[in-house]
């Protein structure tokens, strides 16, 4: 099947995530559907581009906090608007160790259980363990890049001595 390129990313969020409930990732849905800063007069949701077109802040989608291209390492991604994947590197290692993890830790259950170490009645249990050690997510390993992470795109901006211009 082809899908356009606008709904690729989304389509790909999806199946990564295919046994997750819609309520856990319809936030996440809506800021890669929503409209961008310049593509159409909305307010960017998960980056800021200056006058210049350049990217000042985004924000990645493992730590979920803003963050400056130019002081933290985002993959490139032509297909993007900004250029930039939509994890910083350091959030995509760790997010694919914890899909690992899961996937390794899910097969581990079904052994634990074909071995009698553990009972069919507790395996919801152990997979709801699982879920919430994947879907934790870890601060930057590195202390001095994880002040550089911020709650809001505001303070990622005024970090860089940016304001953001006034709505008019």
């Amino acid at each position: 099947m082809s899908i356009k390129k606008a709904y690729q990313d989304v389509v790909s969020f999806l199946e990564e995530n295919a046994d997750k409930k819609v309520k856990s990732i319809i936030d996440q849905v809506y800021d890669m559907c929503s409209a961008k800063s310049g593509g159409g007069g909305g307010k960017a949701t998960t980056f800021f581009k200056d006058e210049n077109d350049v990217v000042r802040a985004i924000r990645c989608f493992y730590h979920q906090t803003w963050m400056s291209p130019a002081d933290i390492e985002f993959g490139k991604k032509e297909s993007s608007a900004t250029g930039f994947n939509t994890m910083c590197k350091d959030g995509v290692s760790k997010w694919t160790k914890q899909q690992r993890d899961f996937k390794k830790g899910k097969e581990e259950i079904l052994d634990q259980v074909t071995a009698g170490e553990l009972a069919p009645d507790d395996i919801p249990g152990a997979v709801a363990a699982l879920e919430e050690a994947k879907n934790m997510i870890h601060p930057m390993d590195d202390a001095e890049l994880d002040a550089k992470c911020f709650d809001t795109l505001e303070e990622c901006l005024a970090a860089q001595g940016i304001t953001l211009p006034s709505a008019e």
